[in-house]
């Protein structure tokens, strides 16, 4: 006979499993049978970019390889003629946003130009972004697949990364005894992670390994978080907004002295991890020029009016009393997290509403009260509402609105 915690804990696993199961069917039938409205496939119907600019980076990668980083796309490659545009397939003709273009790359086929957004800065991504989608950029580039079909797979495939995410969501939910407050985090996570998804987002990739980081760390096996943490630094930049999580990590194996029972997969998974970390933050260097100087659009970065000076103190306000209940129930993890948190929303330049999305795997990492959970759920729910001026309840609450 299982012992009563273990049984809880595989039944657990199999609801999660199942849920995900459901959802992930149910969004990729809707997916797969689905009349896109605009070549891109995007809930938006033509404003998000995201998932063929990937692709397209993929595809771009082995011609540029670390110039990607350093040099914008729209300063190595002219863009297409009105003539040559004119004979481009008609989904490739709807272009790369009003932030990108369409451009010609020597030696190409001539009906799949390089159609990218944000051209005008360089890829601030690293590289787990382009292996990520690289089999699709492949058989893009060397099939007769169009631009139409491959944004199709694009968000396929991100629906089904975005549900392993979901799992632990789900996982997090059946495990703990279940409040309101698990409730309503798990509808405003689903929704939030679906919708970004559904717009060609793959951020929901890099929450996979940060709640594995999250659910290492609450057992305090460090080297197995830190390698989680490295991996998902790899797939994504905003990874680094959870940055004390791979500070803890490192601490877990000091502590644990980490180095006294080592064995040959101990040097595998550390390999692992330096390499992982190494790629990124390279990238991130090399980045580093380009993102000096992004257009500042943070409120609380510019703090020009008073209405931008009212927002910062608010949040100020918020962090404050965030910290005091952490710091009440002994979280000094999440202490440390809110204090990072608060530090990038008062630094950061550049801030669009999606920009959070990576942050909600907070909301799954283990809590040892419900009140933990509930203050990062309010600390992350008025970040949103105060950096974006309310446009939260429309982008996480989507799926209640009608039309």
């Amino acid at each position: 006979m299982l012992p009563r915690r273990l049984r809880r804990l595989t039944s657990a696993r199999r609801k999660a499993l199942l849920l995900t199961l459901v959802s992930l069917l149910g969004w990729s039938l809707w997916n797969g049978f689905r009349k896109y409205e605009h070549p891109w496939g995007d809930l938006s119907k033509g404003r998000f970019t995201d998932h063929f600019s990937h692709m397209n980076a993929a595809r771009l990668f082995p011609r540029m390889r670390l110039d990607i980083w350093r040099v914008p796309i729209a300063n190595k490659f002219r863009q297409l003629t009105s003539e040559e545009l004119d004979a481009a397939p008609s989904d490739v003709r709807a272009g790369g946003s009003m932030t990108g273009g369409v451009f010609y790359v020597p030696g190409w086929p001539k009906d799949k130009p390089l159609a990218i957004g944000w051209s005008q800065k360089t890829r601030m991504y690293p590289p787990g972004d382009m292996l990520l989608v690289a089999p699709i950029a492949a058989l893009y580039h060397y099939t007769s697949l169009s631009l139409t079909g491959a944004c199709r797979m694009l968000i396929g495939w991100f629906i089904v990364l975005a549900h392993a995410a979901l799992f632990f969501f789900f996982l997090n939910y059946f495990e703990g005894k279940r409040s309101g407050i698990d409730w309503l985090a798990g509808f405003l996570v689903y929704s939030h992670v679906m919708y970004w998804t559904l717009e060609g987002f793959y951020d929901a990739a890099a929450i996979v390994p940060l709640v594995v980081c999250a659910r290492y760390l609450a057992r305090r096996r460090g080297l197995t978080a830190g390698v989680a943490y490295s991996v998902a630094a790899l797939l994504h930049f905003r990874a680094f907004f959870q940055a004390p999580w791979a500070l803890w990590a490192l601490g877990s194996m000091l502590r644990n002295r980490f180095w006294r029972g080592l064995r040959p997969r101990h040097y595998v998974a550390i390999g692992v991890a330096l390499l992982c970390a190494a790629a990124s933050l390279l990238a991130f260097w090399l980045d580093w020029e380009s993102l000096r100087h992004v257009y500042i659009n943070n409120p609380l970065r510019s703090a020009s009016s008073p209405h931008d000076k009212a927002q910062g103190w608010n949040l100020e306000v918020v962090l404050a009393v965030c910290a005091l209940a952490f710091i009440a129930s002994r979280a000094w993890l999440d202490l440390l997290s809110l204090a990072w948190l608060g530090f990038i929303a008062f630094t950061l330049r550049e801030f669009y509403y999606w920009h959070i999305l990576i942050s909600t795997a907070w909301i799954a990492a283990p809590a040892s009260r419900p009140m933990v959970r509930a203050v990062r759920l309010a600390f992350l729910v008025t970040t949103v509402a105060i950096l974006f001026r309310d446009p939260f309840a429309p982008e996480w609450l989507w799926m209640l609105r009608k039309g």
